[in-house]
């Protein structure tokens, strides 16, 4: 035997086992903490490694083997690194010890293994409690033995696993986990596994589970999958499940909680709160079903008090559930289907309680903000301080025994125009202390009158026996209630609200109104009157051809092109007396946010001009240019987009006196819009398309004075454009929603205030300057854009776009290179913003003087 026993060591260690050996006897040598160095075997012998006088901290790389291999009878701390392995013919590591006859003794243990423990009787035993971690990658198993793992008795005890766990004899007791003597924790992480050929986990009477949470697989062969004889909290999220038994079972007499959001398998019972030997006084057990819950089995109660819980949402078979005393609702939306019963009682606390099959009570409860419904049968008296919801879409729920509506509480019903309505069947009395009948009709065309049996009862009714009202999701519809000894009706009439009075923005009153002048028996007139609110104004909004008034505010803010373009040439020029050939090339994209009356609006747009000037005098030039671009656009909430193409033919001008210049124009644009929309909502759908000329005529002047120094130049300005634009008469091209038009005409003046600057440089041998440009934008006059429209044969309702910006800041950046002796090149950004538009282009522009 090769030992090396050192006080100080780079682990460390009290004793470095540095060579394979034997035997390693801690008790003789001094210390406390040992290390196994990798590669280093010890064993076969029995045991391999022993400690009997005190507790030793043992860290293992190598690999241990023998009979009981590692026996430490006082406790203390095992490490199993990646790679370390400790196999024994009988128990591979026992932490304390057990005399013959008298009770388990000596100290607790800590393992803690990355490698692999396998053992013939028991992989790991801890006779006093303790905590075993075997962590990813690590694996405990006996293969003829009992137990994988034991953990009995002691101050506590814990297991943590997220590696794999395993017993495999295939007959007799063959447990993965045992745990017993006292409360105790359990964890299995979403990695662990853990078998056992009879249990996957047995906890025994006295090892109540204080925390049991499983998110791996606990799985067993031929016994229940866990048996927690104990009882206490159990958590699960991963896979509990037993091919011949039960997948969680408990004693009758231990109270147990089962927390569920995985899945429970057994061989007839999922969950079995009684076994053999329970006694005949039963503790209380419950069962809470969690969203993902799956159970492959019966849940079967005991003689004590069973509840079952559902939170979150999911659905289940009442089928399942034998020998329970109490139902309850905490969740959201639970499905019940199958036939069973609560003894007790059933209560929906929270959410809604949907019984596709038929659920047995004595009393059914439905809490204020809860609600009950389905297409199914209640056996017993229900009390509905909440909401009855008959049906899953339209249809019947039954209810053998009385009913109770309290005041406050609300009967749903949904009705459709084929004269079908939720139904409330009563083979006993109904009490009708109050409450709310709310309508929800489907879409759909309906009878001026239509009559529907909403509550039937063959006993008849009590208390005031009739509703508070009633309220309907139909704009238009108005629902009223009549009586008889056995029967509740409902009629839904046209109301006399005008559609209107029901837009929420000006654009929905104005298309109301048009869909008011259209009356009954107009397929537009007839589908909205079967919308509720919301999709009645959602309608409108569809209906209202807003995107024709939107584009005339994109043509009045896309003026401005034609209009820098002629300044930015006479700028450019300056006091020269050269005649100038040139021209300008733009794109441009922008964004109009909606004014919470019409909808936003995208833009692109491209186009080039070209022009031609000469100075006429010292101080003055003149020119005129021409051009052409095409703008796209759309507004997506409406359905709607469209283009226009312009012609452009502008004059211009400039003078120069010294620093002061005074620039200004005219242009005329010839342009031909084309748009497309569709309109669909229950009921009625159309697709409408235009194509209609329009025109877009300005004027416009700026003027400045500059200030020089050096070869920089600063220059406030201030500027002036008077914009309109109109378009022909148009009738769209379409169905029962298509629009007619006499035109449009609106008109804006722009002031501009702002400082321009410029500066000359040498860029690599060539003649360049940058210039710049900040300000701000107002504008006066329509700023919304407005245009009439009609329904064919109907007077015209004036709808508005969306609008330009009020007031903006404005940002120019450019950089000018001379190109040749008689040419330059201009490359140049603009940016438009504020009052929810953005606005951005880019300009490329040559000039060729001669």
């Amino acid at each position: 035997m090769a030992l090396a026993a050192i006080c100080v060591s780079a682990r460390a260690a009290d004793v470095e086992i540095t060579a394979n050996t034997g035997a390693v006897n801690l008790d003789t040598f001094a210390g406390t903490t040992a290390h196994m160095n990798p590669g280093v075997t010890v064993g076969p012998s029995n045991p391999a490694i022993s400690a009997t006088l005190q507790a030793w901290t043992l860290t293992n790389e190598g690999a241990v083997t023998g009979g009981n291999t590692v026996k430490l009878d006082k406790g203390g701390a095992f490490l199993n690194a990646n790679g370390a392995t400790v196999t024994g013919s009988l128990t591979a590591l026992t932490f304390g010890y057990k005399p013959f006859g008298l009770p388990p003794a000596g100290g607790p243990g800590t393992l803690d293994n990355y490698g692999t423990i396998a053992g013939g009787v028991e992989g790991v035993t801890m006779w006093l409690g303790g905590t075993v971690n075997n962590y990813a990658g690590g694996t405990i198993t006996t293969a003829t033995g009992l137990n994988a793992v034991s953990i009995g008795q002691g101050t506590s005890r814990t297991l943590f696993n997220s590696g794999a766990i395993k017993a495999t004899k295939t007959t007799g007791f063959s447990t993965g986990v045992l745990m017993q003597g006292g409360p105790s924790t359990f964890t299995n992480t979403g990695t662990g596994v853990i078998y056992g050929d009879y249990n996957g986990v047995y906890a025994s009477a006295s090892a109540v589970f204080t925390s049991f949470g499983n998110a791996g697989s606990v799985t067993s062969s031929r016994g229940p999958a866990v048996e927690a004889t104990g009882g206490g909290a159990i958590v699960n999220s991963g896979i509990i499940a037993s091919t011949n038994a039960s997948g969680i079972l408990t004693r009758n007499t231990a109270a147990a909680e089962v927390i569920n959001s995985g899945t429970i398998t057994g061989a007839v019972n999922a969950i079995a709160f009684t076994s053999a030997g329970g006694g005949t006084v039963g503790a209380t057990h419950t069962v809470r079903l969690q969203t993902g819950s799956v159970l492959n089995g019966n849940v079967l109660g005991g003689t004590g008090t069973d509840n079952l819980i559902l939170e979150g949402a999911g659905s289940e078979t009442i089928a399942k559930f034998k020998n329970f005393e109490t139902l309850a609702l905490q969740g959201t939306d639970w499905e019940l289907t199958g036939t069973g019963g609560f003894s007790t009682s059933a209560a929906v606390q929270t959410g809604l309680l949907r019984v596709n099959g038929t659920l047995t009570s004595p009393t059914v409860t439905v809490s204020t903000g809860a609600g009950l419904g389905g297409t199914g049968t209640i056996i017993g008296a229900v009390t509905n301080n909440g909401t009855i919801a008959a049906g899953n879409s339209i249809g019947t729920l039954s209810v053998t025994g009385s009913v109770v509506f309290n005041s406050g509480s609300a009967l749903q019903v949904e009705v459709n125009p084929g004269g079908q309505a939720d139904l409330v069947a009563i083979t006993g009395t109904a009490t009708i202390n109050g409450g709310t009948v709310q309508v929800l009709a489907a879409g759909g065309t309906y009878l001026p009158s239509t009559v529907y049996t909403i509550v039937s009862t063959t006993a008849g009714f009590t208390g005031p026996a009739t509703f508070s009202g009633v309220t309907s999701n139909f704009a238009f519809l108005a629902p009223t209630l009549t009586y008889d000894a056995n029967n509740v009706y409902l009629t839904l009439e046209r109301n006399s609200i005008d559609l209107n009075a029901i837009g929420g923005t000006p654009n929905q009153r104005a298309a109301g109104a048009g869909v008011q002048a259209l009356g009954g028996g107009n397929a537009i007139f007839d589908a909205v009157l079967m919308l509720d609110v919301p999709g009645a104004r959602a309608a409108f909004d569809q209906l209202s051809g807003e995107i024709h008034a939107s584009a005339a505010g994109l043509r009045l803010d896309d003026s401005r092109f034609v209009r820098e373009a002629a300044l930015d040439r006479v700028r450019q020029a300056g006091g020269s007396g050269v005649p100038g050939l040139w021209g300008q090339v733009h794109g441009a994209f922008s964004s109009r946010d909606s004014d919470a009356n019409a909808a936003d609006v995208d833009a692109h747009s491209g186009g080039f001009f070209a022009g031609i000037d000469a100075a006429v005098a010292n101080t003055i030039r003149l020119g005129v240019l021409t051009g052409y671009d095409r703008s796209t656009f759309d507004a997506d909430d409406r359905a709607s987009s469209g283009s226009a193409d312009s012609i452009h033919l502008a004059a211009y001008g400039a003078g120069q006196w010294g620093d002061f210049s005074l620039h200004g124009g005219a242009a005329y644009a010839w342009q031909t819009i084309e748009t497309d929309r569709s309109v669909a909502f229950p009921g009625f759908s159309d697709r409408l398309s235009a194509k209609y000329d329009g025109h877009t005529g300005q004027v416009f002047g700026e003027a400045g004075y500059a200030f020089h120094r050096g070869g920089t130049t600063i220059e406030p300005t201030a500027a002036l454009a008077y914009v309109d634009t109109g378009s022909d008469a148009f009738s769209e091209d379409g169905g029962a929603a298509a629009l007619s038009s006499d035109g449009l005409d609106n008109s804006v003046t722009f002031s501009t205030l702002g400082l321009r600057g410029s500066t000359a440089f040498d860029l690599g041998g060539v003649a360049a300057s940058a210039r710049g440009f900040v300000g701000w934008r107002h504008a006066f006059g329509d700023s919304t854009p407005t245009i009439g429209v009609a329904f064919a044969g109907q007077d015209p309702f004036t709808i508005a776009g969306t609008p330009i910006a009020r007031d903006a800041a404005l940002i120019e950046l450019g950089l000018d290179l001379q190109a040749g002796v008689a040419s330059r090149l201009g490359l140049s950004y603009a940016g438009q913003f504020g009052g929810g538009t953005t606005s951005q282009a880019f300009k490329a522009g040559l000039l060729v003087s001669f």
